[in-house]
């Protein structure tokens, strides 16, 4: 992973984290992953693709572990939303820095990393051309609202992170909304920092972005519209209403 692949969004490659158990969501998520929780009649990991696939990008990475084999049965090669997807399963839990790091040989060109459990009304062109402006390593989609529950982005003005704090209890500002630019350098560089020194298991979040923090490579663009994150029932009982 080398120099920086500049391409357009077309060229982008999508990575969904998809592995994870959906603690919150059982006794549902006892038989189904939560990626395949059903909304209005499809699986949320429905929405999640036919979005990607109206952005214009082609090459998908679903990122699985638990009950796999449920997620490629209704994903198969992706043909149904005009997708070419690939996947990368993790034999054991390795939460999602680990996910992503795991699929590294996969991304060869910036990746659009998006959690398996939420959805925003993101804009790929301005995302992008943000990303590109300021040289970034990784840079988070955020909102401001309620921080409950959140991970909170603290944005210069320059629009460089200087502080990611996850999952606070309380308060208003700009969180994290689940979406990402990934280069293939940062993959690289927590490989380095993290994966060389034994720590294969990890959160991109709590343990990844502080590192690019550190780095001044993380930046954030503020963003608007709606957001959804069904891994609540409480959450989950909004998602008809968000999603068309």
């Amino acid at each position: 992973m080398g120099k920086l692949q500049r391409t357009g969004i077309a060229g982008l490659t999508a990575v969904i984290l998809a592995g994870g158990i959906g603690k919150r969501l059982r006794p549902i998520t006892y038989t189904v992953p939560k990626p395949l929780v059903k909304i209005r009649g499809k699986p949320f990991l429905h929405y999640l693709l036919y979005k990607v696939a109206s952005m214009g990008i082609r090459k998908c990475v679903l990122l699985t572990g638990y009950k796999h084999g449920a997620i490629r049965e209704y994903c198969g090669s992706g043909k149904k939303w005009g997708l070419k997807i690939s996947y990368s399963r993790e034999k054991k839990p390795l939460g999602t820095g680990g996910a992503l790091l795991n699929a590294g040989k996969k991304i060869d060109s910036t990746a659009l990393v998006l959690n398996g459990d939420t959805y925003s009304d993101l804009d790929i062109g301005k995302f992008l051309a943000f990303h590109r402006k300021h040289n970034a390593l990784a840079t988070i989609f955020s909102m401001k609202g309620s921080l409950k529950g959140r991970g909170e982005v603290k944005i210069a003005s320059s629009g460089r992170v200087a502080r990611f704090l996850e999952k606070k209890a309380a308060g208003t500002g700009n969180y994290n909304a689940g979406a990402y630019l990934v280069e293939p350098e940062a993959i690289n560089f927590l490989q380095n920092k993290l994966w060389k020194k034994g720590k294969r298991k990890f959160s991109l979040e709590e343990q990844g972005f502080p590192l690019l923090v550190s780095k001044g490579k993380l930046f954030a663009l503020r963003g608007r519209g709606r957001f959804l994150d069904i891994g609540t029932f409480e959450s989950l009982s909004k998602a008809g209403s968000v999603l068309d």
